[in-house]
């Protein structure tokens, strides 16, 4: 168990208290866990409808009262943007790493699903949509850092390199140097940036067919650089597809055909360092945790497709022109 997460059945047992505290009954609801990793998540159905009570763990950054305060706030502009995301139900007395939000209906489409280049180059129009409604939107709590955080990448990887095999400690110590290298500190610097929500990932997206219906979990908000954003987004959902490079161009080609901003070429380079980079850093974190728990099936099995998209990704030199062409071919369709 991570430590600092909630225990389940002291806060099931606070429900009847809770619950009120955010202008909902104590009595005649229902409850059920969902996911979640570090934090304790509940569905609760009351009165015919549904709401997910968050308790969240506050030995971790993301947990601080400051930045739960911060996540609310960006809801609540998004939401002002007419985007599809949860209501904040007002805390009237519940402890402050405790919060509601309503439930939104939606299906999480599964990795190993073929994605259409239609579908992929609409991905990369609701992440457009996201950037835009964020492009002047300021929060002096956005600026923080944690493992997650991009900028820190190279910093992060190195220190689970131990944890895994020869042949892809070789291949992650590359990439990890790679991605150092291109995305210094000076360049990062000069790169636009903005409030991100930084985790547009295919559980954080919630789907009716192919259209997106949701958007949930903020955890990862931060000021960063604008083009983290597709890139994150590109990176999950090139997992388990037979092309992860098409998945990073039609992406792409989606955010550029929505943004109202075009990419200078350093944008474009850090753009497919940091969707590969997502991926390197989701394979470490596996690869730790792996080691951690070596009984664990699950989590080796999940990490086996991040493998195979930075195998397919590897080659940078064939990746780089393949996505300057697709800024090129959308900014002359402008």
């Amino acid at each position: 168990m991570v430590e600092g997460r909630p225990a389940l059945e002291p806060l099931v047992a606070q429900l009847p208290e809770l619950l009120p505290s955010f202008g909902l009954p104590g009595t005649d609801f229902t409850w059920k866990e969902l996911p979640s990793f570090d934090d304790r998540n509940l569905l609760v159905s009351v009165e015919g409808r549904k709401y997910v009570l968050k308790a969240h763990n506050t030995l971790l950054p993301s947990g601080s009262h400051g930045r739960l305060q911060a996540q609310d706030r960006l809801i609540q502009h998004l939401q002002k943007q007419a985007l599809p995301v949860p209501d904040v139900l007002e805390n009237l007395g519940a402890p402050s790493h405790v919060r509601v939000l309503s439930y939104l209906e939606g299906e999480v489409l599964k990795t190993e699903a073929p994605k259409s280049l239609p579908f992929l180059q609409s991905v990369g129009k609701w992440v457009a949509k996201v950037a835009t409604s964020l492009q002047t939107y300021e929060d002096e709590a956005m600026n923080w850092t944690w493992d997650w955080d991009m900028k820190r990448l190279p910093e992060v990887v190195r220190t689970k390199l131990s944890f895994m095999s020869d042949q892809r400690r070789l291949l992650a110590a590359r990439l990890c140097e790679e991605y150092a290298a291109h995305l210094t500190p000076e360049v990062v610097a000069q790169l636009p940036h903005s409030v991100l929500h930084a985790d547009l990932n295919d559980t954080n997206l919630l789907f009716a067919g192919e259209e997106i219906v949701g958007i949930i979990d903020f955890g990862d908000s931060i000021y960063s650089c604008r083009i983290f954003e597709p890139a994150i987004t590109a990176g999950y959902f090139s997992l388990g597809q037979a092309n992860p490079l098409q998945v990073l161009r039609e992406v792409l080609r989606g955010y550029l055909q929505q943004v109202p901003w075009d990419l200078s070429n350093e944008e474009v380079m850090a753009y497919f360092h940091a969707a590969r980079g997502r991926v390197l850093l989701s394979v470490a974190f596996a690869a730790e945790n792996s080691f951690l728990e070596p009984d664990n099936e699950y989590l080796a099995h999940t990490a086996e497709p991040g493998w195979r998209v930075l195998e397919a990704l590897e080659d940078t030199e064939k990746a780089l022109p393949e996505l300057l062409d697709v800024a090129s071919a959308v900014r002359s369709e402008r």
